[in-house]
């Protein structure tokens, strides 16, 4: 028989619970909650459309969701110098594209290049913009470039190299030939300022699966400005992935790359690699394969102020492998395949605060196999799976999130290291199919959390024991909920138990 708190304790800590922002949510303000979130959906449903345009909505329980903090847009950089058109043979450029991505480049990408002796543009020593590149492809490549009213469409690959910059101006879009395997490879600078990005409607016959990508290596990087990115990437390489950014140790950016004020429709995904200062602020992401942004080895980054929406194949922010320094706050992440945001395998130093998770497939936020998450401020509503799931984390602090209607438990804390801690302090749980779940777990801190609208399981798996002394810590005769320590980890006798150093990277 399953363990937990029966409905009538609940009940009798509704009057004791206390926290000092996260409050609990009665039925009737969970039907309005789950009412204002259709409406941000419907709202946010055009790929124009910003999280601004839900602004009037972002009251109450997600009011942290709806502040703005002032963010001043980065300029966009320039290469010095006249840029130079050459050729360069499409086999070559592909094996220096596997050569610069440690090779992770999928080889069967030639398949799709419909002229097996192509050349591709060569752009270098300088910045050319696109109706230049058009004019002088035009003398000495016809047919390579073609215009077809406000576009142009690219019959061949293009490459910019370390050296050079392709600017699109605004009111322009180039369009990728799928039929002839066209697409970018960057180790200079692409600047897309109020331009698109997109790949031709047609398909490509030798390879049917494949559609073009932009792929960023060595030391380049990519700069857009409200800009328009659309049905770009194909197969599971991140190379290949739509939009990415694959960075090296030996060859370290030259400039930083940003999507500001940029919308996304039907791109695979927008991959980062072994990379560092990247901004994604104020974008719109629709109907990509998923992961939406996916951060591999990225230090120093932010994702601000997003709306994710409508993944098919996974989540909608992956941080993995060995990331730090990392800010996620302000998204709108709604009805994604998978988690909204997932976390996992040694990152470190991330905050993940303000965001509004609802409706999603899986979770609404994982973390797993990491240290030194910050997890705050968030409303996890009605997601298929766990609010919050936590497995084999150290050193993580959840504080001030709402976690309402999710079907599973409202924080999942599985498979604790010897010595690791978890703080859960000031959250506000109401109608998840559990509070609090805990299997293996090590030391975890509750302190201050509002349980009223959490009926009947409080504290479930090997965490229903202590519902007695979760009733005595919320009743204190001070009217303040005492704080009490699930599984408190033995003092060591041997001097300071090792705990990571948050903030430094030890």
């Amino acid at each position: 028989m399953r363990k937990g708190l029966p409905i009538f304790l609940a009940l009798m800590m509704a009057s004791t619970a206390v926290g000092a922002r996260a409050e609990q949510i009665s039925q009737a303000g969970l039907a309005r909650l789950t009412e204002t979130i259709g409406h941000i959906g419907r709202r946010l449903a055009p790929i124009d459309a910003r999280k601004s345009d839900a602004a009037a909505l972002l009251t109450d329980e997600l009011g942290d969701i709806g502040v703005w903090k002032k963010r001043q847009t980065p300029p966009l950089d320039t290469v010095p110098g006249r840029a130079t058109l050459h050729t360069i043979p499409v086999d070559f450029m592909l094996a220096q594209l596997r050569l610069q991505t440690g090779g992770r480049f999928a080889p069967d990408t030639q398949k799709a290049v419909a002229d097996k002796d192509a050349t591709a543009l060569f752009v270098r020593g300088g910045s050319i913009a696109l109706d230049e590149l058009a004019r002088l492809t035009e003398k000495q490549h016809p047919g390579a470039i073609e215009r077809r009213g406000e576009a142009y469409v690219a019959h061949w690959p293009i490459v910019i190299w370390s050296d050079a910059a392709l600017v699109l101006e605004p009111g322009q879009t180039l369009e990728l030939s799928t039929r002839e395997g066209a697409f970018i490879l960057n180790s200079g600078l692409l600047t897309i300022n109020q331009a698109g990005l997109a790949s031709t409607p047609d398909t490509n016959a030798a390879m049917p699966a494949f559609r073009p990508f932009l792929a960023t290596a060595m030391t380049g990087a990519i700069q857009a400005q409200k800009a328009r990115f659309a049905n770009l990437g194909y197969g599971e390489n991140s190379v290949t992935s739509g939009l990415s950014i694959i960075g090296a140790a030996l060859y370290p950016a030259k400039l930083q790359t940003h999507f500001i004020d940029s919308s996304f429709v039907s791109v695979r995904a927008l991959t980062f690699e072994n990379a560092r200062d990247i901004s994604i602020v104020a974008n719109r992401f629709q109907n990509m394969a998923g992961p939406a942004i996916a951060f591999s080895g990225i230090t120093r980054s932010r994702v601000l102020d997003n709306v994710v929406t409508g993944t098919a194949k996974a989540q909608a922010i992956d941080v993995q492998n060995a990331s730090s320094d990392i800010e996620i706050a302000g998204n709108i992440i709604l009805g994604n395949r998978g988690s909204g945001i997932f976390v996992a395998n040694d990152v470190r130093d991330v905050t993940i605060t303000g965001n509004l998770l609802a409706g999603n497939g899986r979770g609404g936020i994982s973390v797993v196999r990491s240290a030194c998450i910050d997890v705050a401020d968030n409303v996890v509503v009605s997601n298929a799976q766990v609010g919050i799931k936590i497995r084999s984390g150290d050193a993580l602090t959840l504080s001030r999130n709402h976690l309402i209607a999710n079907a599973g438990a409202g924080v999942s804390i599985l498979d604790q290291q010897k010595n690791a801690q978890i703080t859960v302090v000031d959250n506000a749980f109401s109608s998840n199919k559990s509070g609090v779940f805990g299997g293996s777990a090590s030391e975890v801190t509750l302190n201050a959390n509002d349980f009223a609208g959490q009926s009947p399981i409080l504290l479930d798996g090997e965490f229903s024991s202590y519902v007695p002394a979760l009733l005595r810590a919320s009743s204190s005769p001070e009217g303040v909920q005492q704080a009490f320590t699930i599984h408190p980890n033995a003092t060591s006798t041997t001097g300071p138990t090792s705990r990571p150093d948050c903030k430094t990277g030890s």
